[in-house]
């Protein structure tokens, strides 16, 4: 029993002692990994008051997973905020006598945001981190917090609205940035983007990433573009970089924001023989702002709000068809415009389609944004389920924080045929027009116009790219005309007061030499030994000039007669014979010779031609081809949207060549067939503002113009068109062609030829000038046709640049109404309409005749 009791105890002894072994080996090994596990602190940036100050919590020692959380930090007196974690993992390998090492290291970078008011001394409290079996703690530590000087080289000034604002109302944030010396480092503090509970910051497209500055904005940083200008503020002159976020409220409420900041770098002292000097940190500050933010108003919110905030929006709706079978989907594309970006947009319900004829889906769709932001289209399948005649018009409410009110548009319904139903023309309804501005009511149009009377057969394929002269070859032509026959007008007038002086050439002057020497000899010694040579003198002198055979006969018959007569024997020639010998040779010399005459008719003969016509482009065939296949379409649905087509292609090809009168005529053609009315009038008014002699598209217009209400059809035409028949019919550049070309007939009339038919010559010239003067004061008092343009779409015409302002006529403008632009702003534009009365139109109505250059 002795014995059993002995092993009892030493069983017990071995057991407690394994057990505090493994206790010490657990503990070793926890001991050794938190060892290994660490947590250090370091700051990024300098500590200054005002500024944000940048903390880094770096984890040694952990594991790669699972991720650790960040740690909570909290400093007495100042504002942190946690701005993520950035794993970083390295890895290694090491061949040493044959045998392979690989090491693993996991960092973890916990970074942290710290702002504080005012400088002093502040605590950074421990920190501990906790994976697993790792475990590390740093040690608590001070920051010292130091106050940076103000100058009076910097400024910072914020734009921000001084009324109240809404929820979900995006408005722009000004920054200007104002700098007299070079800076450097900078560092924005702007309270407003930091909190990013209370306001989403969005920042406007960046065109040149050089001409952009990073701003920090909830957890993150933002790329604000700047313009930079020059101004003179205090008596000061300052470099001034204004940047531009975009800020949408996100809750209501009384915000009080302390005063925005930049910290830079300016340099201070002299700079050294690199033309380097030190630099010093100051800091600029903005004054503190307070900002209300109104809640939405629940009362009168409209079913399908879903949180569009703004002052102006249009809505339009196109379809992927028109006619379908029951069962099958159609694609809506819903277009929402407005003057505002348009990123956070959503299109909400679609209300307005009846669940007993069309399925939609339950999830709101995800539009696609324009380049500019301005425009964000949502394409929703919808499924027919039921027999329908048409696409209903779809509402979008938004809530205008001008007017503190919800207001609703809607689209124009779409004509639809559903297979096994009757055919729908679309007289009641509008068959996939663009898109209306808002408020605007649906305008009746027939999907069939009655095209009689319209001229709508496509130009020549020599003709779609022939243009009038411009530009450079018109001025070059019109300086040919006028500079030419002055030089000549001048030339000849020189000739002919210089003519005794310069003395001709040898034979000329042999010449007309011998012809004095015969006159000398025919006033002295008796005619009948003289006749003969001073006969022969007159003829050669007529040849050496260039005289025509024959010219001169008379007077040399004169001195034969003379010759034979009586007293030929022993008088001299007479004097009245010698008095037609030197008229004859005064004439013949001072004659232009050579073909000058000639010359300069068939250098205006070319000059006057018409320009040469241009080869169709790759575009234009297919355009052609388009309103070909149009033609052959007989229902009228597919036959409205093949012209549709073909009047996009031929839009494709005018951006090649927008210069061609019978290509934007044909353009018109195609979006008249479409039922486009307002495209095919802002063609032909462009076809006819290069060429007016366009037959097809004058005729097209007036036949647009007869169908439009009395009260907005354009008035008769000006006075000038009465007293000038060619004003209407004449392009500018050929009224300048002939006008130069009647001056240099005149000028070239008038100059001294001669004496023979000088009278007859000036009476020819009158007329000429009398040309030249009617093109001159036609194209003088044609008017500017700058501020012309045509109404697109139907829309409302409003009393003031807004959606919600009450209408200013009773019934909306119907497409195709010409009109007159008096100004631009905002987004809308302000007309006149024929009938003299004045409102405001989106931009996206009104297209300007007169095309704007590229």
């Amino acid at each position: 029993m002795g014995t059993s009791s002995v092993m009892r105890a030493v069983v017990r002894r071995v057991a407690s002692l394994g057990l505090a072994l493994a206790l010490i080996a657990l503990v070793a090994v926890s001991a050794r990994a938190d060892a290994d596990a660490r947590l250090q602190l370091r700051l990024t940036t300098e500590a200054y008051a005002g500024m944000p100050i940048g903390l880094q919590v770096v984890a040694d020692g952990f594991e790669e997973n699972p991720a650790p959380t960040q740690p909570t930090l909290t400093i007495a007196g100042a504002t942190v905020q946690a701005l993520g974690v950035q794993p970083s993992v390295s890895q290694s390998i090491q061949i040493v006598n044959g045998r392979r090492y690989e090491s693993r290291e996991v960092r973890w970078v916990f970074e942290y945001r710290i702002l504080i008011d005012k400088p002093g001394s502040y605590d950074i409290p421990a920190l501990s981190l906790t994976q697993g079996a790792h475990h590390a703690a740093s040690q608590p530590t001070r920051m010292n917090v130091g106050e940076l000087p103000s100058t009076d080289d910097m400024r910072l000034e914020l734009g921000v609205p001084e009324r109240p604002l809404w929820v979900g109302e995006r408005f722009p944030l000004s920054i200007s940035w104002l700098v007299r010396r070079a800076p450097q480092d900078q560092q924005f503090t702007i309270p407003m983007m930091l909190d990013d509970t209370a306001f989403q910051i969005t920042a406007p497209p960046v065109a040149d990433p050089r001409q952009a500055l990073a701003f920090p904005a909830g957890n993150g940083d933002v790329q604000l573009p700047y313009v930079r200008d020059e101004v003179d503020t205090g008596g000061q002159h300052y470099t001034r970089f204004t940047f531009t976020a975009l800020v949408t409220p996100r809750k209501a409420g009384h915000l009080d924001l302390a005063p925005a900041q930049v910290v830079a770098r300016l340099a201070v002292g002299q700079q050294d023989f690199f033309g380097r000097s030190d630099t010093r940190l100051y800091r600029a500050l903005d004054k503190a702002r307070s900002i209300e933010v109104k809640p939405l108003p629940l009362t009168g919110r409209p079913a399908s709000f879903a949180g569009a905030v703004g002052e102006s929006f249009s809505i339009g709706v196109r379809a992927s068809r028109t006619v379908v079978s029951l069962g099958e989907p159609v694609d809506l594309d819903v277009t929402i415009k407005s003057a505002t970006r348009l990123d956070a947009l959503s299109l909400g319900t679609l209300d307005g389609l009846p669940a007993d004829r069309f399925s939609v889906p339950a999830d709101p769709p995800a539009g696609v944004l324009s380049e500019d932001g301005l425009t964000k289209t949502f394409t929703v399948p919808v499924q027919v389920v039921g027999p329908a005649n048409e696409i209903p018009a779809i509402a979008f409410a938004y809530f205008d924080p001008a007017k503190g009110t919800y207001a609703t548009i809607k689209s124009d319904p779409i004509a639809l045929q559903v297979k096994g139903t009757a055919v729908v023309g679309a007289a009641d309804v509008v068959g996939a027009q663009k898109p209306k501005s808002g408020g605007a009511a649906p305008a009746a149009a027939s999907s069939e116009l009655s095209l009689v009377g319209a001229e709508l057969a496509l130009s020549s394929p020599g003709d779609a790219f022939a243009t009038p002269l411009a530009g450079s070859t018109l001025w070059a032509v019109l300086a040919v005309l006028y500079l030419l026959p002055l030089g000549i007008f001048g030339f000849r007038w020189w000739q002919v007061r210089t003519a005794t002086a310069r003395g001709e050439a040898s034979e000329v002057r042999d010449a007309r030499e011998r012809v004095a020497a015969a006159m000398a000899r025919a006033a002295k010694e008796p005619a009948r030994e003289t006749a003969s040579e001073l006969s022969a003198a007159l003829r050669a002198l007529a040849r050496a000039v260039g005289r025509p055979s024959g010219d001169g006969d008379r007077v040399i018959e004169a001195i034969e007669l003379e010759s034979f007569a009586p007293t030929a024997a022993s008088a001299p020639l007479s004097a009245a014979v010698r008095a037609q010998v030197e008229a004859a040779m005064k004439a013949w010399l001072a004659a232009p010779r050579g073909r000058s005459v000639a010359a300069v008719a068939a250098l205006l003969a070319i000059l006057l031609m018409p320009a040469i016509a241009r080869a169709d482009g790759d575009r234009t065939v297919q355009a052609r081809a388009a309103y070909d296949l149009a033609m052959t379409t007989t229902a009228p649905a597919q036959r409205q949207a093949a012209f549709a087509r073909a009047a996009a292609a031929f839009a494709a090809a005018i951006d090649e060549h927008p210069d061609g009168a019978e290509l934007l005529t044909d353009w018109g053609n195609a979006a008249l067939q479409a039922g486009d009315l307002g495209t095919a009038t802002l063609a032909y008014r462009r076809a006819l503002a290069i060429d007016p002699g366009a037959s097809r598209a004058r005729k097209n217009l007036d036949w647009l113009r007869g169908r439009a209400p009395t009260r907005l059809q354009p008035t008769g035409g000006a006075a000038t068109d009465a007293l000038f028949f060619f004003h209407r019919t004449w392009t500018k550049s050929r009224r300048l062609v002939v006008g130069a070309g009647a001056f240099a007939i005149a000028i070239l009339l008038l100059a001294p030829w001669g004496l023979r038919r000088q009278r007859l010559r000036r009476g020819f010239a009158l007329p000429a000038l009398a040309v030249w003067l009617a093109m001159t004061i036609s194209v003088l008092v044609q008017r500017d046709a700058t501020d012309d343009a045509v109404i697109v779409e139907t829309t409302v015409l409003r009393a003031a640049d807004a959606a919600s302002a009450p209408a200013a006529m009773v019934t909306p403008i119907p497409a195709g109404i010409e009109v007159a632009v008096i100004e631009r702003r905002n987004g809308w534009s302000r007309v006149t309409v024929p009938d003299g009365t004045a409102g405001w139109l989106p931009d996206g109505a009104v297209a300007m005749v007169t095309p704007p250059t590229k």
